[in-house]
């Protein structure tokens, strides 16, 4: 029964130090910890940044952050984003799922075992509407392009 025993805990072991199972411990926290221990954000675009550490499953061969954690990193941020302006809330009573598109990411430099990091927000553009108007002709081409809408094709 004890070896029984030892063998679980080596196993949880060695799937949270070697394997990405933080991941699914993280995000649940991070959406708790936003809930109930930060204030709620009313404005989606507000500026927010969200502080993390280097964990050990984190790292690679090399011995710095794997460039895949840092869109981790981006991600779990992102679910305590919505959770702190409540759209994660709305989404899930209309049974609705959070997708994310596409991302960019600009690595500044190597992060080490334990060191502390924040991920922050790239600044919106100056001219929001123009932005907002983009992002509109684009899913309309995209819709008009796979089919799933009735929009005409200017270029």
């Amino acid at each position: 029964m004890l070896g029984l025993v030892m063998a679980v805990l080596a196993l949880g072991l060695a799937y949270f130090a070697l394997l990405d199972g933080w991941y699914l411990v993280r995000v649940p926290c991070a959406v708790l910890r936003a809930r109930l221990l930060q204030p709620r954000v009313r404005d989606l675009l507000a500026e927010q940044s969200y502080a993390g550490r280097v964990l050990p499953s984190d790292l690679d061969l090399l011995l710095h952050m794997n460039n895949a954690r840092y869109l981790r990193e981006a991600d779990v941020a992102r679910a305590a984003h919505l959770a702190r302006c409540g759209v994660l809330g709305a989404l899930r009573a209309l049974g609705a799922r959070a997708v994310l598109a596409a991302s960019c990411a600009r690595y500044r430099r190597s992060l080490r075992l334990l060191e502390p990091f924040e991920v922050e927000p790239p600044e919106l553009p100056a001219d929001l509407q123009h932005w907002i108007a983009y992002n509109e002709a684009s899913s309309q081409l995209l819709r008009a392009e796979s089919g799933l809408g009735h929009a005409v094709k200017d270029q």
